[in-house]
């Protein structure tokens, strides 16, 4: 592990001044010099700290892998025949070549950046006169969230069943930059490093300035510097550090604090006018839809390649042996047959050409207007999912059902009788709300489902434990322990 780390270390400043700046900070001393200079002035800080969402932009992450690809393949979200590139992952092949590569690409990655904010922290701290306590604090805050979302999204991939097996070895937690190696700690232990991480980067956003202003702000706040109060729902700022705790929470099944924390966001968004419901106009647009929801994301992250990807996954010219699309039946069961659903009319529809007879995805398909502020944003944390942690936290079943229907509601569907199963139709919700965003496998295994629909097929199911839910440890991570 220690060659490994080092290898990372090599790596991280290159990855952050290439997408940052135009020096690099190297972690050997003879380059010591370089980090005080970028250390010294703001500009040099800011360059850093945007360069950490940078990298969780890469493919290997959130740009690619942890949303619309790897991860949606596990949850059988697209029709993935025998004859497909990506065969081999819809069957939960981890030990072969394909599988294996992709999943270590993931973790390599995931490790990178989380050295990187490691090395970020680090010198910050080293580097006090650059930057006033306010806006270190931000700066700092949102680096400790996404350490603790890489960690718990590592944990979620390749951790044990944690409803089941929390005592079990799941993955090593870094919270401070070295490079040796550090023990691989039982699930339960990365829960609480989660959990603590999360509660100091809510200490350090306390003033965020989202709570005030909302995702959006172009005032000059700050010392009329705007990187720090502009586009606040392009950071992992306080209310989606709050959604991803409400997250962890359940996963662990703390569901008493799961919905506490997402109660707190739902009332937040009612009794402010900074995260509204997209209405269907706005949604459905002909021109211009805003098939992602924008107005309801606490935090989606930029990714100025989207539209390389959404081509390069699924678009209508692409080979049946490539193309990332579901069975026209499969998609139709999603949306129970209804077509009025905002998630369904205006992302999947059959293509004018290519000559495909199913539909196909176009949620990350540009837009006419280039000024639209939710082109090129991934959603990572939403409103709609603090109602289904609510719904499924609820006590009493009918109140549960309610928030469904909120979430209905604003989607366009009726709502639910009063003999639907509370459970039955959370699921069906994740199957609908999240696609392309790399929600739904970790929803399954987090409710531990024996099976699953096969994605693959007209009809029938997965069988679903360990070895599926569970992908194995990289033999970088193994060879080196």
């Amino acid at each position: 592990m220690k060659k490994y780390l080092y290898k990372i270390a090599f790596t991280i400043l290159v990855s952050l001044t290439a997408i940052g700046c135009s020096d690099f900070l190297d972690v050997v001393p003879q380059d010591k010099i370089l980090e005080d200079q970028t250390y010294s002035s703001e500009a040099g800080v800011q360059n850093v700290h945007n360069g950490l969402y940078l990298q969780l932009a890469s493919e290997d992450l959130y740009g690619r892998q942890l949303t619309m690809d790897a991860v949606e393949i596990l949850g059988q979200q697209y029709n993935i025949s025998s004859s497909h590139s990506q065969n081999r992952m819809a069957t939960y092949a981890y030990a072969e070549k394909t599988p294996k590569a992709t999943m270590s690409g993931i973790w390599e990655k995931a490790y990178t950046t989380i050295l990187s904010t490691n090395k970020f922290l680090e010198s910050i701290d080293e580097h006090t006169g650059a930057i006033p306590a306010e806006k270190a604090n931000l700066l700092k805050g949102e680096a400790i969230a996404i350490r603790a979302m890489l960690h718990f999204d590592m944990l979620r991939l390749f951790g044990p069943i944690y409803k089941v097996a929390s005592s079990d070895p799941a993955i090593p937690y870094y919270d401070v930059f070295v490079t040796t190696n550090n023990p691989i700690l039982p699930a339960k232990d990365v829960i609480a490093k989660i959990l603590a991480d999360l509660d100091t980067a809510l200490g350090l956003l306390a003033n965020d300035p989202i709570l005030i202003v909302g995702r959006y702000d172009t005032a000059k706040t700050f010392d009329g510097n705007p990187y720090y109060a502009s586009n606040r729902g392009q950071r992992m700022n306080y209310l989606a550090v709050k959604c991803l705790k409400a997250r962890v929470l359940l996963y662990s099944g703390d569901k008493v604090g799961a919905s506490a924390v997402a109660n707190e966001l739902i009332t937040f968004a009612k009794t402010t006018p900074f995260f509204p419901w997209t209405p269907f106009l706005e949604a459905t647009n002909a021109s211009n839809p805003d098939r992602t929801f924008s107005s309801e994301n606490f935090f989606s992250l930029s990714d100025y390649t989207l539209y390389t990807k959404q081509k390069d996954l699924f678009d209508s010219s692409l080979e049946d042996s490539r193309i990332y699309a579901p069975l026209l039946n499969r998609l139709t069961a999603v949306f129970e047959s209804n077509d009025n659903d905002y998630r369904s009319l205006p992302s999947w529809k059959i293509p004018i050409v290519g000559g495909k007879t199913m539909k196909t995805f176009f949620k990350y398909e540009d837009v006419a207007n280039k000024t639209k502020l939710f082109r090129l944003q991934i959603p990572m944390f939403k409103l709609s999912e603090m109602y289904l942690i609510a719904a499924e936290t609820a006590t009493v079943p009918a109140d549960g059902i309610a928030f469904l229907n909120t979430l209905r509601f604003n989607r366009g569907l009726v709502n639910l009788g009063t003999n639907a199963v509370l459970t039955t139709e959370v699921t069906k919700e994740y199957r609908k709300e999240f696609i392309g965003e790399g929600q739904l496998f970790f929803y399954y295994k987090r409710i531990n489902s024996a099976t699953i629909p096969n994605g693959s097929a007209a009809s029938g199911n997965i069988s679903m434990g360990p070895l599926q839910y569970v992908v194995p440890l990289p033999d970088s991570e193994i060879n080196f322990q």
